[in-house]
């Protein structure tokens, strides 16, 4: 009847709305640097194509400064999706082209199980 745990996953969506030039320039950055770290590395040698995992992240949930107690804590994980919607309220640019918003979903999956122990210590 038990056939085991399975790993976490989180899902995070971000919406991003830039008034400047600068700001649209920042939520392209914050963009590539979560694609960048969701994807793996791939290794040629004489063996063949290898892939190095995609990183590891550790995910902290703050309120006035301090981690917050009341949010169950979050194992390592790996980023496993990072979905961008470029219009989420219909297509719209600044002059450059720039999107006007931008809704960003990363999907997370922890890389350690949680068992009862973990759970009583905040996870």
């Amino acid at each position: 009847l038990f056939n085991g745990i399975n790993f976490r996953q989180y899902q995070m969506s971000f919406t991003f709305t830039p008034f400047s030039k600068t700001e649209a320039q920042e939520v392209k950055n914050i963009i590539q640097l979560f694609r960048s770290y969701a994807a793996p590395t791939v290794v040629k040698s004489a063996a063949g194509f290898f892939f190095n995992p995609p990183g590891m992240v550790q995910i902290k949930y703050f309120f006035n400064g301090k981690e917050n107690p009341n949010i169950p804590k979050v194992k390592k994980c790996v980023i496993e999706s990072v979905e961008v919607d470029y219009a989420p309220n219909g297509w719209a640019a600044m002059q450059d082209g720039m999107p006007t918003q931008t809704t960003m979903t990363i999907g997370f999956k922890e890389v350690e199980l949680v068992d009862k122990t973990d759970i009583a210590g905040g996870y």
